[in-house]
C-alpha cells in the first residue's frame, strides 16, 4: 500500500474513532457502559460476519486454528478501549476524551516503536513532539 493510501486509512480511523466515541458514549448513557460495550461489540462482529461472507474470505476465517492465542487479547483491548471511553464521556465530554485518547496513542505508540520493535529511534524532535502534544493537551483540557 502507498503512503497516501495509508494516510487516507488513518484519517479515516481518526473520524472513525470520533463518531464511535459519541454513538458510543450516548449509547452508554442510555443503556450503561457494559452494555454499551457489548452492543456495540456485537453489532461489530455481525457486520463484520456479513463482510466476510460477501468478500468470500470464509475460508481464511476457519483456518484462524494457526493463530497465537495471546493475538487474541486484541479483542479484549477493544472491548476495554470502548469501555473505557463510554466511562470517560459523560465526565470529560467528547473532545477532551479524544485528545486524551490519541495523545495516551500517541506515547505508547512511540515506546512500542522505540523500545519493544525496535523500528523507530527516538530523536530530539520526537522527545520535543511529545512534549508539545503534553502541553497542548494540558491547554486542551483546561
Amino acid at each position: 500500500m502507498s503512503n497516501i493510501g495509508a494516510i487516507i486509512f488513518a484519517i479515516l480511523a481518526g473520524g472513525a474513532t470520533a463518531l464511535e466515541a459519541f454513538l458510543n458514549g450516548e449509547l452508554g448513557k442510555n443503556t450503561g457502559a457494559l452494555i454499551a460495550t457489548f452492543i456495540s461489540l456485537v453489532v461489530g462482529a455481525v457486520f463484520f460476519l456479513i463482510s466476510i461472507l460477501i468478500s468470500g474470505d470464509f475460508k481464511s476465517l476457519i483456518g484462524i486454528n494457526d493463530i497465537n492465542p495471546k493475538l487474541l487479547l486484541g479483542g479484549i483491548f477493544g472491548g476495554l478501549i470502548i469501555y473505557f471511553t463510554v466511562r470517560a464521556i459523560p465526565s470529560l465530554g467528547v473532545s477532551n476524551t479524544l485528545t486524551l485518547i490519541v495523545i495516551s496513542q500517541i506515547l505508547i505508540g512511540f515506546f512500542i516503536d522505540s523500545m519493544l520493535l525496535g523500528t523507530q529511534t527516538m530523536h530530539l524532535y520526537k522527545y520535543i513532539g511529545a512534549m508539545l502534544l503534553v502541553l497542548g493537551t494540558f491547554f486542551i483540557l483546561n
